[in-house]
């Protein structure tokens, strides 16, 4: 029964894989018809491969922003009886546009959330990366398998793996492959691990030495990151230290000096009463 069930699992991720699906097909029309930075590229960026995610966002987002136009309309009508017809519609624009702004933003913090997301999965897939081509698989056999990995643990970023091993199925540099890798996922290490490839392949060096020094660097270069946020992290107390902490120290230091000072000058009496 397990041999069937991950049998079936194959045959599902050969299916998803496959250049045919609908998915892969409209990701390479965006790719090539697209900026990077164009709204159906940060859908895809966001996790959102679907061809119908382009239209099913711009119908929320100005869904929302009617929704919010009636409620302030009807809000200003009703609190502020006095107000104009046109100084209330004037609002109800302002609201809506600000509201369809904070759902491209929303999309926008969604893709970031992705990238943090993507970063912490990298060292895995360098690792697994480098068992694959030690093991004797060509780059593109390692990435397939790869990405057949990651889809059962995490289907966004192993569908982006299995792009790359679309990519130079079709005859695209693997560097290449990685760049839009990188740009799609917004990865430094990506971006990094694409030049050090286009380099290797210039030089003719062995792919799998070159994927082992790019993980030691990368993970060095995470090593330095986390020291410098530690380091950074005295700097960064030192507002809400004074702002929180200061002002009840002070508080706790001075009243007994206070009650005391009062204290005497209450006690005191005028000259001569005696």
């Amino acid at each position: 029964a397990q041999t069937d069930r991950r049998a079936l699992q194959g045959a599902e991720i050969d299916e998803y894989l496959g250049s045919e699906t609908d998915n892969i097909q409209y990701y390479f029309e965006v790719m090539n018809n697209d900026g990077k930075d164009s709204l159906r590229m940060r859908l895809i960026r966001a996790g959102f491969f679907n061809r119908s995610a382009l239209t099913y966002f711009n119908l929320f987002r100005i869904g929302v922003a009617i929704v919010f136009f009636v409620a302030a309309v009807l809000a200003v009508t009703v609190f502020v009886p006095g107000t104009s017809t046109v100084s209330a519609m004037i609002l109800g624009m302002i609201v809506s546009g600000v509201v369809f702004i904070f759902a491209s933003l929303m999309l926008d913090n969604r893709g970031k959330k992705k990238e943090i997301e993507y970063r912490k999965m990298f060292p895995d897939f360098m690792d697994l990366l480098i068992v694959c081509v030690d093991a004797g698989l060509s780059f593109e056999a390692a990435i397939d398998r790869t990405a057949r990995e990651f889809l059962a643990t995490n289907p966004d970023f192993g569908t982006h793996l299995g792009i790359i091993a679309l990519e130079i199925r079709a005859g695209r540099p693997s560097y290449e492959a990685l760049t839009n890798f990188g740009n799609r996922t917004n990865i430094e290490e990506a971006k990094s691990l694409a030049i050090l490839f286009r380099q290797s392949e210039e030089l003719g060096s062995s792919v799998s030495k070159t994927l082992r020094t790019f993980s030691t660097e990368m993970r060095q270069m995470r090593i330095i990151r986390a020291e410098e946020k530690a380091n950074s992290l005295p700097v960064r107390m030192i507002f809400p230290i004074g702002l929180f902490m200061f002002p009840v120290n002070l508080i706790i230091v001075l009243v007994p000096v206070l009650v005391t000072i009062i204290k005497i000058f209450t006690d005191l009496q005028p000259a001569g009463s005696i």
